[in-house]
């Protein structure tokens, strides 16, 4: 069976197998992706919406504080009366004068307010009930409290704030307030006020919560409940209690409840001050049908995701051969003699060592044609010093030192200034050493261009211009003056009579020192750029190494420094031609 397998695996080529492989990665993949982005999104939703909730639901809870407060203060008003704190407090029975007076100040007090449907002052020490029911027009003397005064005594009694909050089962009402007058000596009791609030303010609450299917409770102080647009809920057997009591917290404090099997978001805040609860329920099918559009884009993005891998699988196997045909046309052009390296190939580890390597022996073989170019260089050098050794440069120097001295004595300056400055010269280019100090550079390049100068008479004008502490940097010897001859050979023009050089060297930011050669002679064209820039690669070959003039100082430059250097040539015909070169910071 092994053996079938293998058989068979071994007649499907490398590239199917592999697309195969990725196809089956990318479906799993991005099935993946889209679940778990579907479900971060699911549960960023359900936090954002827990986080919005319960800080609107704080809000609502502060403002229920305020508004049972500002309840509080309205039931307390007879109290800022005398005349009616007299009354309330009286033991002995009241005169039908006082009963009117108290009549018509509750009268004032209740239209101060809209939202109360009823209100009634129980008078303790009187046993009588003053105020308006919903049935009746004005303020009046109750045949009986409407309400157990003993029970709403005892509530108020056992309240720190002597308050208390029971839910009204009348129509359009919110609730029924109770709020207990005593005497500050003795905490007595005198009268109890009560007030069945309508649904002005209840109104209020539930705009924050239009849309949203959720079910909104509101307990007291003794978890009982005040009002809940939806008691299907809550049952003898399942208790708000019981509810609470089952909440799962998830790690980002989100709570959630399970009720009849289905899940909601619970949001709960309890007043500090009051002890009423404000809880809301807010089912997460809810929440699910507010992602269902979100959803369906999701996984149409998803499905556009995968056909796009599977395009770039598709392109990717087709690819995958590229930069093997690549390595195999760079070797086949190192086989014809180019060995410079080149970029790098990446894809694979093994094609990225492969192109390491490949890269590595081309440097190797180039390092080894410099090498045996040096030898040559230095096998010729050699033989140079040999016939300069055979020319006496002792007997050179006093012979010249001989013409020197009897132009001076024939009063002929000039003569003896040029033959000081070609001994100069020559003892500069003859002594040891590839890199010498820009100061001895520039004392040869003095030396030579005022031997032109004397040569060409006034139509040669030279100007030096050099950044202070830069005389010690080591450069190419007789590279100034590579550069400068240059430039008084090719930029002679029959148009010009004169011939303009101007030398600049300064230090660059990056360490690199930058000489710079400008001339207002004639000029190179554009061909004749290209054919020095031909010129500069050919001299870098094995099979011609070395040559003349610009040539020969590029060759120099690549042999002396390990480093990187430049030598660029800018020129406009009939204009000008500026050549500069750039070297590392050596001292």
């Amino acid at each position: 069976m092994k053996n079938k397998i293998a058989h068979f695996i071994n007649r499907i080529p490398m590239r199917i197998q592999l697309s195969f492989l990725m196809f089956i990665i990318v479906t799993v993949t991005v099935f993946t992706l889209v679940y778990r982005n579907f479900t971060s999104i699911r549960d960023l939703t359900i936090t954002d919406q827990f986080s919005l909730s319960s800080n609107l639901l704080e809000l609502e809870m502060e403002n229920l504080d305020h508004y049972i407060a500002d309840l509080a203060n309205f039931c307390v008003q007879p109290y800022y009366d005398l005349t009616f704190t007299r009354i309330i407090n009286q033991q002995t029975p009241v005169s039908a004068e006082q009963l009117d007076y108290a009549k018509q100040q509750l009268f004032y007090y209740y239209y101060t307010r809209n939202d109360i449907q009823e209100y009634e002052l129980y008078l303790i020490n009187q046993d009588i009930s003053i105020g308006r029911t919903e049935n009746q027009e004005h303020i009046s003397l109750q045949s009986a409290p409407c309400f157990d005064t003993k029970a709403a005594a005892s509530l108020c009694s056992e309240n720190p704030m002597h308050h208390s909050i029971l839910s009204c089962p009348k129509p359009n009402s919110f609730f029924t307030y109770y709020h207990s007058l005593f005497q500050v000596k003795g905490q007595v009791q005198q009268a109890i006020v009560r007030l069945q609030i309508n649904t002005s303010y209840l109104n209020q609450i539930l705009k924050n919560h239009i849309g949203s299917n959720n079910v909104l409770v509101i307990l007291n102080d003794h978890n009982e409940f005040i009002y809940s647009n939806d008691t299907s809920l809550f049952s003898e057997e399942n208790t708000i209690s019981d509810i609470l009591n089952t909440v799962n917290v998830s790690k980002n404090g989100v709570k959630t409840v399970r009720i009849h099997g289905e899940s909601y978001l619970l949001i709960h805040a309890k007043s500090s001050k009051m002890g009423m609860q404000l809880i809301n329920f807010i089912p997460l099918s809810y929440i699910d049908s507010k992602l269902g559009s979100a959803s369906s884009h999701m996984f149409v993005n998803g499905f556009l995701l995968w056909l796009a891998a599977v395009f770039a699988i598709y392109l990717f196997s087709h690819l995958l051969a590229l930069p093997l045909k690549l390595l195999s046309a760079r070797m086949q052009t190192a086989g014809n003699g180019d060995f410079h390296t080149f970029p790098e190939m990446h894809g694979s580890t093994e094609i990225a060592e492969l192109s390491g390597s490949f890269n590595s022996m081309l440097l190797h073989i180039e390092q080894l044609i410099q090498q045996n170019y040096i030898a040559e260089i230095s096998e010729k050098n050699a033989k140079l010093t040999a016939l300069e050794a055979q020319l006496n440069p002792h007997f050179l120097y006093n012979t010249l030192q001989v013409i020197s001295t009897e132009a001076l004595i024939n009063d002929q300056p000039k003569i003896h200034q040029m033959i000081t400055g070609l001994a100069a010269n020559l003892r500069y280019t003859i002594k040891a050493g590839d890199l010498v100090p820009l100061k001895d550079e520039l004392k040869y390049l003095s030396d030579y261009v005022y031997l032109q100068q004397m040569r060409m008479e006034n139509s040669l004008l030279f100007e030096m211009h050099l950044d202070p502490g830069l005389e010690n940097y080591l450069i190419p010897k007789i590279s100034l003056q590579a550069l400068v001859e240059n430039s008084i050979i090719h930029g002679k023009s029959s148009t010009k009579e004169t011939i303009h050089i101007n030398v600049s060297i300064k230090k660059l930011p990056d360490k690199k020192l930058q000489i710079s050669v400008l001339d207002n002679g004639c000029g190179i064209s554009k061909q004749q750029q290209e054919k020095l820039q031909q010129d500069f690669h050919t001299a870098m070959t094995a099979r011609n190494p070395g040559g003349i003039g610009l040539a020969n100082l590029y060759v120099r430059l690549h042999l002396l420094y390990d480093a990187p250097t430049d030598l660029q040539i800018y020129s406009q015909e009939d204009q000008y031609t500026n050549i500069v070169l750039t070297l590392p910071c050596i001292d």
